[in-house]
C-alpha cells in the first residue's frame, strides 16, 4: 500500500483535489463559526470506528460522510449504520485515495491498521484535509518520523494533525503528572508499567493476503506487535507520567500461548524489558497477549511509580492516585467520576479537535507527545526482540529497519 509521493500528486491532481487543498483554511473555520457540521470521512470500519463515529457524532458538531475500507463487506456494514450512500463507500488498498478524490469531506479519521498510517496520513495532508489518526501511529521508527513530518506539513497548510490518546484528554491524569514533575513522590526510584491484551483469535482462516488484513492483530508488520499496538495505552501513561525519555533498554519475549492455540501468525506474546534512565530510575515493562477469561481487561493496564516522597498508580480504568506527603485522590479530588475512559477520552478528544481547527491552533502538541510514546514502545520492543543485548535510545530512533506488508494479489 505504499504509494509513491509521485503517484499521489498524480491521483489528487487528476480528481481537481489538489488545487482545492491550497483554499484558504479560514474558509472552514468561517463556516464552523456559523453552525456547519464538519465533515468527516472515516478510513477503517473495523471495531474501532464506531466508537470514534458515535462520539463524534453525539458532540453534534461532526457528521459521518464517507467511508473507506479493503473489505465491501466492512464498508456496508458500517455504511447502513451511520447511513452513508453506497456512491460515498470506498473499497480496496486505494480506498483512502478514491475518498479523498471524491471531495466533500473536511477531515479524515485513519483507524487501520498501524502499518498504513504513514502513506494514509501523508495522502491526507496533501490533499489539505485534517488528519484524526488512531493509536499507534506506526509500526517502525522510520513510519514514526513519516508521521512527524506530515503533521509538520499540516501545520504549515494551517491544518490540524490530531492523535487519539485518551488518558491524555483527562484532567486528573494530567494533574498527576504536573505534580510528579514538581516533585511530590521526591526523587524516583523504581515504577512499573503492566500492558495485558488478549490473544485476538484468528476472524477467518489463514488463506493468504486478504486474510491477513482480517486478522492483522496476528502480523508484526501490520500491528507492529503487541507491544506497539496494544501496550501503546500504558506505555503513552508511562510517557506521560515520567516525563523523560529513558537512556536504554534491556528485554526478553518469546511466543508459549500462541504456539498452543495453534493460530497462524508471527507476532510473540510476551515480552519483559527494564527501561534505565541513567540516574537509578528503572522501570519495569511487561506486556502479554493471551486468553485472560473473565478478568477486566482495565486491570491490566497500568503504570506504578514509587519515590522517596510517595507513589503513583495510574489505571487504564480511570483511576489515578497518589500516596505519601502530598496525596492526590485522582478523579474523586478533580470531581471528573472518570468510569470507562476510552470512550470518555474519545469524546474529549472530540471536543479538543473542534476547537483546535476553529480557533486555528496548529501547534500540533498531540503529535509530539505521541511520537515520544511511540519510540518507546519501538525502544521496548527492540529491546525484547534481542533477548538480551541493550539497546540506547537513539538507536531505536534511528533504527533504519522497516516493517513490509507484501500485498501483491490485493485489489487497489
Amino acid at each position: 500500500m505504499d504509494t509513491q509521493p509521485a503517484t499521489r500528486r498524480k491521483f489528487l491532481a487528476t480528481t481537481g483535489l489538489a488545487t482545492a487543498a491550497f483554499a484558504a483554511p479560514q474558509i472552514l473555520r468561517a463556516e464552523e463559526k456559523t453552525g456547519r457540521k464538519m465533515r468527516v470521512g472515516i478510513v477503517g470500519c473495523g471495531g474501532r470506528l464506531d466508537p470514534v463515529a458515535d462520539m463524534a457524532l453525539q458532540d453534534g458538531r461532526f457528521e459521518i460522510v464517507a467511508l473507506a475500507d479493503y473489505f465491501q463487506d466492512a464498508v456496508d456494514e458500517k455504511g447502513e449504520k451511520y447511513d452513508v450512500p453506497e456512491n460515498r463507500r470506498f473499497t480496496g488498498l486505494e480506498s483512502h485515495l478514491k475518498m479523498i478524490g471524491a471531495g466533500g469531506i473536511d477531515v479524515i479519521a485513519i483507524l487501520t491498521p498501524p502499518y498504513f498510517h504513514p502513506e494514509q496520513c501523508e495522502a491526507a495532508v496533501e490533499a489539505g484535509l485534517h488528519v484524526w489518526l488512531a493509536k499507534p501511529i506506526c509500526v517502525d521508527a522510520q513510519g514514526t518520523a513519516r508521521i512527524e513530518a506530515a503533521a509538520a506539513r499540516a501545520a504549515a497548510k494551517e491544518r490540524v494533525f490530531f492523535v487519539d490518546f485518551q488518558t491524555r484528554a483527562l484532567a486528573h491524569f494530567n494533574e498527576a503528572a504536573r505534580r510528579i514533575a514538581n516533585g511530590d513522590l521526591g526523587k524516583l526510584g523504581y515504577g512499573e508499567v503492566e500492558g495485558t491484551c488478549p490473544a485476538f483469535r484468528e476472524r477467518v482462516p489463514h488463506e493468504g493476503p486478504e486474510s491477513m488484513l482480517r486478522n492483522w492483530l496476528q502480523w508484526r508488520s501490520l500491528c507492529g506487535e503487541a507491544i506497539v499496538e496494544f501496550s501503546i495505552h500504558s506505555i503513552d501513561m508511562a510517557s506521560l507520567m515520567i516525563g523523560r525519555n529513558p537512556v536504554s533498554a534491556t528485554g526478553y519475549s518469546g511466543r508459549n500461548f500462541l504456539d498452543a492455540m495453534p493460530i497462524a501468525s508471527d507476532v510473540r506474546d510476551h515480552y519483559i524489558a527494564t527501561c534505565d534512565y541513567g540516574d537509578g530510575f528503572k522501570v519495569e515493562v511487561r506486556c502479554k497477549r493471551f486468553q485472560h477469561f473473565a478478568a477486566p481487561n482495565h486491570t491490566g493496564i497500568y503504570v506504578k511509580a514509587y519515590g522517596t516522597e510517595g507513589n503513583l498508580m495510574a489505571d487504564y480504568g480511570g483511576e489515578v492516585v497518589i500516596r505519601g506527603e502530598k496525596p492526590f485522590n485522582g478523579d474523586r479530588f478533580m470531581d471528573e467520576r472518570i468510569r470507562g475512559i476510552y470512550h470518555r477520552g474519545v469524546t474529549e478528544n472530540w471536543k479538543i479537535f473542534h476547537k483546535l481547527v476553529t480557533t486555528g491552533d496548529f501547534s500540533q502538541t498531540t503529535v509530539a507527545q505521541s511520537v515520544q510514546s511511540q519510540y518507546l514502545a519501538l525502544l521496548l520492543r527492540d529491546a525484547c526482540e534481542k533477548n538480551g543485548p541493550s539497546v540506547t535510545w537513539e538507536q531505536a530512533v534511528n533504527n533504519p529497519a522497516r516493517l513490509e506488508f507484501d500485498t501483491t494479489g490485493l485489489k487497489a
